[in-house]
């Protein structure tokens, strides 16, 4: 499908992945591979100095020193769970046109290992994540930010999902003629408030039901200045976010 100027017209579905695609936390998952008292005061510390990246390398380390394998590791994230009928949302979204991104805190290793184990890795156009990897020699697990920021106050220093949503749909505009129609975001955090406030008249802000995002999302709209016009919707598993988005896709 073309759309007057002559641009390709897709449909866009971008996901979190923590709580969003995974039912769990991939960092908490791993970080309580070291049990209740792995981590020490002194670690805990950078949490609230440094920031969550920071923290979760030290964590990385820690679980090194206590002779956890990559093996282990990866093991830890494909037990994972997938929120209910998301495997088979992202399958049959791609299936009918659209591209799904993921937007993640979480980082490009456990995201990986997820994605390749539940054999969705293939629908997933582009993911955004911090970038990590296991040393070969070492087997640590190196850790970086996505990106440093600071123009963004409702997101994290190392990335801020609106910032990356935004350049990705100019990159898609300008380097490869495609605009999307339609723009569905899903999460559950308030770090997903940035995009959600990102979108337009053709944008559904799409807020897991039972977490942060919608009341953070709902406190963001009302403090704004001009009228919010994306459609904000709300839902509990993958089989209710397909249905939602199938729905809105008939108006």
């Amino acid at each position: 499908m073309f759309s007057r100027s002559g641009q390709i017209l897709k449909r866009l579905v971008v996901l979190d992945f923590d709580h969003t695609v995974c039912e769990h936390n991939t960092d908490i998952v791993v970080r309580d591979l070291l049990g209740p008292d792995g981590v020490p005061p002194d670690v805990r510390s950078i949490l609230r100095s440094c920031g969550w990246i920071p923290y979760m390398q030290r964590v990385f380390r820690l679980l090194h020193q206590a002779g956890f394998q990559p093996m282990d590791i990866g093991s830890a994230i494909r037990g994972i769970p997938e929120v209910p009928g998301m495997k088979a949302c992202i399958a049959n979204l791609v299936r009918h046109g659209f591209h799904v991104i993921i937007i993640s805190d979480s980082n490009s290793e456990f995201i990986r290992l997820w994605n390749d184990f539940n054999d969705i890795g293939r629908y997933i156009h582009t993911v955004f994540t911090n970038p990590a990897k296991f040393d070969p020699a070492s087997g640590l697990l190196e850790l970086r930010p996505y990106h440093y920021q600071t123009e963004c106050s409702l997101s994290s220093k190392n990335l801020c999902k609106g910032k990356i949503m935004d350049e990705f749909l100019r990159r898609q505009r300008e380097e490869r003629n495609v605009e999307y129609e339609k723009i569905f975001y899903a999460g559950d955090g308030k770090n997903d408030v940035c995009p959600m406030l990102r979108l337009g008249r053709n944008g559904y802000a799409c807020a897991r039901r039972g977490y942060a995002c919608y009341d953070a999302l709902q406190g963001a709209i009302g403090k704004l200045s001009y009228e919010y016009t994306a459609k904000v919707l709300q839902w509990t598993d993958g089989h209710e976010l397909s249905d939602l988005i199938w729905t809105e896709m008939q108006d």
